[in-house]
């Protein structure tokens, strides 16, 4: 008898050790990795020449006072620091990553809030965050979201509903965004987050605003809202890649994208920026 008492109490030592391990990195992790983050980004801000075009979050205020912005995921590493000017705000989950890059965000003068994102239950976690999200931008004005719109998990380059609910429940404009650079490396994960490189050429193109109409309470307007929404950002996506890296862009790359734009995407045309506001 006395074997599995001593080995429940190694069991009960091991767990002990492992948490207070797992908090002692979190504090480290806290209290470094943002800050290396904002100096890392300052270093390719400072040394690379940046654009951008389109309606920005600045002038999607002026416009209509708020708004959301898709985003693909494989810009998050450039979107705390790229985006700090607009004051921008967002959602971050519970977990132990949730407090760094919440962290990492409020740096960058983003207004963050939390939840949600670590329940088992996916589909309820989704629904409650977006609720959650609803709620916020009615509570506050002035209030513009970046939404990683393949995001968390993929498939990568397939926009979800998440952003598109988010705007017809606050009858919020949409817009799109896509960032890009000349040299950058790509991290082995599912989204192939891109990482830039000092002395560089920087693009964020922005396009929009989609206003949701009446119609888009409806399942037939509100995929047809999506569609379009998805369609502009894969436009977007193409042109930023152009700017950077030039013709042609590359095949294997635009084979990613849902194929009902990809021979568009190819040829990597200017889209309309600027789109007409109207309800």
């Amino acid at each position: 008898m006395s074997l599995p008492v001593a080995q429940e109490r190694k069991r009960s030592t091991q767990r002990r050790v492992t948490k207070e391990l797992r908090r002692a990195l979190m504090t480290v992790g806290i209290y470094t990795v943002p800050y290396l983050y904002v100096a890392y980004m300052w270093l390719v801000y400072r040394t690379s020449r940046v654009e951008t075009l389109g309606p920005h979050p600045d002038a999607l205020r002026e416009m209509v006072s708020r708004g959301i912005y898709a985003l693909w995921h494989d810009e998050v590493f450039f979107v705390a620091y790229s985006f700090k000017d607009y004051h921008g705000h967002t959602l971050a989950s519970e977990g132990d990553a949730g407090a760094i890059i919440t962290r990492m965000l409020e740096l960058c003068n983003f207004t963050v809030f939390r939840g949600g994102s670590t329940t088992k239950k996916r589909r309820r976690g989704s629904a409650e965050i977006v609720r959650a999200m609803i709620e916020h931008m009615q509570a506050q004005p002035g209030v513009i979201y970046g939404i990683t719109t393949d995001g968390s998990k993929g498939p990568i380059y397939r926009m979800k509903d998440g952003a598109v609910r988010i705007a017809v429940g606050c009858d919020a404009p949409l817009g799109v965004v896509k960032t890009w650079c000349k040299r950058y490396f790509q991290l082995p994960t599912w989204d192939r987050t891109l990482v830039p490189l000092p002395f560089n050429h920087i693009v964020h193109v922005f396009s929009g605003p989609f206003v949701p109409s009446e119609a888009a309470r409806t399942p037939e307007g509100f995929a047809a809202l999506r569609d379009d929404v998805e369609r502009q950002l894969c436009r977007v996506t193409a042109y930023a890649r152009r700017l950077t890296e030039g013709m042609p862009l590359p095949r294997e790359w635009v084979d990613l994208f849902p194929e009902r734009v990809r021979e568009e995407m190819a040829r990597a045309e200017e889209p309309v920026l600027f789109l007409p506001l109207r309800e």
